[in-house]
């Protein structure tokens, strides 16, 4: 697959639970870095996503615990991977919340901060300051239309505060920023022309208009909570949303998303026209590397 998509001319991210592997002890993490160094050598190979949403439920309830996670994957894969990039993805809850508007946001923020404390913003940029995260796919943790509602704001005004923030403090100049959000849905996206536009200008338009060098949208296809999950539906055809990812990256936007082999099509010609379709919306694609 990565070979395909190359040939398009994709840049593949190899995708791994590296955290998971960790945590499992020295061997299985050494085994796993083992076999990304050999995922490495192939062409197109830009580096490797390490972590899903770091710090926010997967085992990593410290700063100290993430920290040295990112370090012993950072000297480790330098070693078998020469100059490929590490890339990490992260929700930062306390974002959503917008602590600096009010009392209410600030108590929104420290109960998640206490949730979820290697999640932090003030964990997060201790991550990019020492320069553990080549690149950071961001999520602001947006709360629900009526809790915006309440405070007298939209979603889309709320992620434009959060990503004002978040500019204002510096991360575009720490480490190559992108965006990320969640849209596939069982038989592919199911919303309106007008919903589609709201979710284009709210995480995309928005985040790159901020200082996003790219957004990862997921996913093409892919097993989830009991369902197939995708952004096309079984037929394949154009939606709302797909309408709009295809035209944003004629213009020049730089989009991602995640491929699996295992749910590609097993016939040439099937396979063929699924990666020659992600060709024409994603310049980047995160292929699941099999090690967890």
């Amino acid at each position: 697959m990565a070979k395909a998509l190359h040939k398009r001319g994709v840049a593949i991210w190899w995708e791994t639970d590296l955290v998971s592997r960790w945590q499992q002890g020295p061997d299985s993490f050494a085994q796993a870095i083992t076999r990304l160094g050999e995922l490495a050598k192939v062409p197109g190979v830009v580096g490797f996503k390490i972590s899903d949403e770091i710090g926010y439920g997967d085992g990593l309830t410290t700063m100290a615990d993430a920290a040295e996670f990112l370090r012993q994957a950072k000297t480790q894969l330098t070693k078998v991977a020469p100059g490929k990039q590490l890339l990490v993805d992260a929700v930062v809850p306390e974002l959503g919340c917008l602590p600096w508007l009010g009392t209410n946001q600030l108590g929104c923020a420290q109960r998640v901060r206490l949730k979820y404390p290697a999640a932090t913003a003030a964990a997060v940029e201790s991550y990019l300051r020492a320069g553990l995260i080549d690149r950071l796919d961001l999520s602001t943790g947006l709360l629900d239309d009526a809790t915006y509602a309440k405070w007298g704001i939209t979603k889309r005004e709320a992620q434009s505060d959060a990503w004002k923030r978040v500019r204002d403090q510096g991360w575009p100049q720490l480490t190559m920023l992108q965006a990320r959000k969640a849209l596939a849905e069982p038989n592919g996206y199911q919303g309106s022309p007008d919903q589609a536009a709201k979710d284009t200008a709210t995480y995309i338009d928005v985040p790159v208009a901020a200082g996003a060098r790219a957004v990862d949208i997921w996913t093409w296809r892919q097993h989830y909570e009991g369902n197939i999950v995708s952004l096309l539906g079984p037929d394949l055809l154009p939606n709302p949303l797909w309408t709009n990812l295809v035209q944003l990256r004629s213009h020049g936007t730089q989009l991602a998303t995640h491929m699996t082999p295992s749910a590609m099509p097993t016939d040439d010609r099937g396979f063929a026209h699924e990666c020659d379709l992600a060709a024409a919306a994603f310049a980047a694609i995160f292929v699941a590397a099999g090690t967890g």
